[in-house]
């Protein structure tokens, strides 16, 4: 069973740090110029790991993906609506 995720953008002050993050989910991009991690966590008990993210003392905000929470209906130039992608 697959188990559905969101995605976190942490910001953190110091990328050495940041390794830390691999036990609270899947790091998935680290960007060296910007100073920030993009890591997947399940949707179940994200907001639990964002209170303990955002505690972490080389954590400066914490972004969540707005990815699952959009709808993903469109209409066609007709103005009907198309199935879900």
């Amino acid at each position: 069973m697959i188990k559905e995720r969101i995605g976190l953008i942490v910001y953190v002050k110091a990328l050495k740090a940041s390794r830390q993050l691999r036990r609270y989910g899947n790091v998935y991009f680290t960007s060296k110029r910007e100073r920030y991690v993009f890591l997947y966590v399940d949707l179940e008990r994200y907001e639990q790991v964002v209170e303990r993210i955002a505690e972490l003392p080389f954590v400066e905000r914490v972004v969540r993906s707005e990815r699952p929470f959009i709808v993903e209906t469109y209409a066609n130039k007709k103005g009907k609506m198309q199935e879900e992608v």
